[in-house]
């Protein structure tokens, strides 16, 4: 028997030992962004100085997994500062920094490129760095991103480039950290001629000068977050219409794709546009309309890089009351509104980007389907919320601290309450307002509080109290129907003291009720129905 013992608990033991480490080995390759979180607290060198520029040029050895680069950071000075502080991955190799052209030193130091530089306040300053190696390669992009060294059906190169969580410090040395955007950027990107670059903004120009090459210079003079600065690259063919915007200009929307794949490339264009018209009547026009929305075919999921989605989810279409839509590009195309137009000062504040990504999805279904579509889309929100931890964590955290499902579920989810306590009209006035006024767009980064006192100076009411529950605590309402004799009910919020409005069914009809901790008391032959519609997460308890 004790020999039984020792080998059953020595099996268990191993049986524990394996599960930990393929546990542990899952969670390092598929959950956070590994040893390359993006943002977290500002740094005092980082914090002293302003980006107005990047000029990256990159030269990338496809059969050596490799790039060569040059980045030229613009910077303003905002105090007087003794060092530049950038961000590169410790995988690169810096050869030489230089100054407004001087040769400079610097210290390579855990992902840091520190510059001495002794520059005043107010002095705009061009950092140039040097430098080479075999970049970070995506594990599983592009949740865990990096190069994406692929091959198409022909067994060409096919390269992808994803960097959300890690920030562009994967590919170019830059200052990673939300809260500051260049006003512009410029990429140059050297590649083999039999090939295309895809990228941000407009093509300025190709190059082929160099027999058996062909450079491709790209640029865009909007700000742009620097995990959205992105170069696709393949043997692709360009599948385009035009777009024309409300003021009558027009945009072009070209969609890069391998030629094997290209059967169904003009529907989805077709439904790209359809797409931008949907969403300008919400939030107002595309924000990038003076360069492009382009889509890009990639062998990842996808990613909301500025004017050129990456677009993976294989024609994977669906239908809505008789509209053909992806919902991969319906996402990733409200990113041009929610994280690219309107960004998020501090990875806390994530849920900007993903949760009213997802409710631009929900209003999407509200247009085409009308109320029964959208109620079915929130529905699926719902299903999806964890609440086992608040949707904003606290200030100055990574990406890694602050990524989890229900920044999109949960963020998303609110919208549909506001929408019931405000009406359409106050919400809708809320989110064009937060998406077209120039306080919270393009240059100026923003908050959760930037929202919550935006929200209460539109609608005139004070909502910080349920705010501060929703975003900072796992707390939903608890309501309580209590049977008090005969066909008398007492209804009441238990947990917290807020007035909330909600519809409250019973067997004379629906009415609208603001109810609280204060037991509100009707009658009626059938227990109350609370909220039937799910304006709220909640729970209900029936007490007899």
């Amino acid at each position: 028997m004790k020999r039984f013992l020792k080998w059953f608990f020595g099996i268990l033991g191993g049986l524990l030992l394996v599960t930990l480490l393929v546990g542990g080995y899952l969670y390092y390759k598929y959950v956070g962004f590994g040893d390359y979180p993006s943002g977290g607290a500002l740094s005092v060198n980082q914090a002293g100085y302003d980006v107005i520029h990047y000029d990256i040029g990159v030269e990338v050895l496809m059969d050596q997994k490799a790039i060569r680069g040059s980045c030229t950071v613009t910077i303003q000075s905002l105090s007087s500062l003794d060092v530049v502080e950038l961000d590169l991955l410790d995988l690169l190799t810096v050869d030489s920094v230089f100054i407004n052209e001087e040769p400079a030193g610097f210290l390579r130091e855990h992902h840091k490129l520190r510059v001495p530089a002794g520059l005043r306040p107010g002095d705009i300053s061009k950092v140039r760095v040097l430098y080479h190696g075999v970049p970070l390669e995506a594990s599983n992009p592009p949740w865990r991103g990096g190069f994406n060294w692929s091959k198409d059906a022909t067994g060409a190169h096919w390269i992808g480039l994803s960097c959300q969580g890690e920030g562009g410090k994967v590919w170019f040395p830059c200052k990673d950290h939300p809260s500051d955007e260049p006003d512009s950027a410029r990429i140059t990107v050297t590649i083999p001629e039999n090939y295309v670059c895809a990228s941000n903004g407009l093509l300025r120009s190709i190059d082929e000068s160099v027999p058996g090459s062909k450079t491709f210079v790209w640029a865009t003079n909007y700000p742009i977050n620097n995990y959205d600065l992105n170069i696709s690259i393949g043997r692709y063919s360009v599948v385009q219409r035009d777009y024309k915007t409300q003021d009558g200009r027009i945009m072009p929307l070209p969609y890069y794709v391998l030629p094997e794949d290209s059967s169904r490339a003009r529907e989805l264009v077709d439904m790209a546009a359809d797409m931008l018209a949907t969403y300008r009547k919400y939030f107002g026009e595309y924000p990038f309309a003076k360069e492009k929305f382009g889509l890009v075919q990639t062998d990842y999921y996808g990613m909301e890089h500025q004017t050129i989605n990456a677009y993976g989810n294989k024609y994977r279409f669906k239908t809505v009351a008789g509209h053909s839509y992806d919902q991969l590009m319906l996402h990733e195309m409200g990113h041009e509104w929610w994280g690219n137009k309107v960004t998020a000062a501090d990875w806390a504040d994530f849920w900007i980007h993903e949760g009213l990504c997802c409710y631009a999805e929900a209003l999407y279904h509200l247009d085409k389907t009308g109320e029964s579509g959208y109620h079915e889309y929130i529905a699926s929100l719902r299903k999806g919320v964890k609440n086992n931890k608040p949707i904003v964590l606290g200030k100055d955290i990574s990406t890694s601290e602050a990524y989890h499902s229900d920044i999109y579920t949960k963020g998303g989810f609110l919208m549909n309450s506001l929408r019931y306590m405000m009406g359409d009209s106050l919400l809708f006035t809320v989110l064009r307002r937060f998406s077209n006024d120039s306080a919270y767009t393009y240059q100026h980064r923003v908050t959760t509080s930037d929202f919550v006192r935006l929200t209460n100076e539109v609608t005139g009411y004070n909502y910080n109290r349920f705010f501060d529950l929703f975003f900072y605590t796992t707390t939903i309402p608890d309501i309580e129907v209590k049977k008090t004799g005969g066909d008398m009910y007492s209804i009441r919020i238990t947990n917290f003291d807020i007035d909330l409005p909600m519809d409250v069914e019973t067997s004379k009809g629906t009415q609208r009720m603001m109810l609280s901790s204060t037991p509100v008391v009707v009658e009626s032959t059938d227990a109350p129905v609370i909220d039937e519609a799910e304006w709220y997460l909640r729970t209900i308890r029936l007490v007899e």
